[in-house]
């Protein structure tokens, strides 16, 4: 499969941290069996949505679903645009739109240093890796002790 081709991660929901590459036909999204896309959640419909590559960019169809289809929190009706980094929310579940062809993010949804502006990529994209929940903040499995660290693991703190 391209490498380049746009990549469609789970950011939240399920199937947190699975990742689908759009090949040149299009990809319908779902919990049915005979989807190109499935997603293993309850409140999909069987074939929810549908993401097409044109000449003009990857664009998003919802195909009449009974909880709709939201684009960067908005639902949207008839055909949608996709840019990189927008959220696609299913159901419980939201897809990261990565690009990496004209990314202005990588594939977990870190912005480049651009200005804002995309850029054309031309080395290898990253591939996803999953990343631990940032809202729960640090974890207290080993809180620091009081005082300096050299009084902690016994040795003389340099002058």
């Amino acid at each position: 499969m391209d490498e380049l081709a746009p990549l469609l991660t789970v950011v939240g929901g399920p199937m947190r941290g699975a990742s689908f590459r759009l090949g040149s036909r299009p990809q319908v999204i779902g919990r049915g069996p005979e989807v190109d896309v499935a997603v293993a959640d309850p409140h999909l419909s069987r074939r929810h949505a549908e993401v097409r590559l044109t000449d003009a960019g990857a664009v998003l169809v919802d195909l009449g679903s009974t909880n709709g289809t939201w684009l960067n929190d908005r639902r949207i009706t008839g055909t949608e645009l996709l840019s990189d980094g927008d959220i696609v929310r299913l159901g419980r579940t939201a897809l990261r739109f990565f690009d990496p062809g004209l990314a202005v993010t990588d594939p977990v949804g870190l912005r480049f240093a651009t200005g804002g502006k995309a850029v054309r990529r031309s080395s290898r994209p990253t591939l996803p890796m999953p990343v631990s929940d940032l809202a729960t903040g640090p974890t207290d499995a080993w809180p620091a002790e009081p005082g300096p660290v050299s009084s902690t693991v016994g040795v003389d703190a340099v002058p």
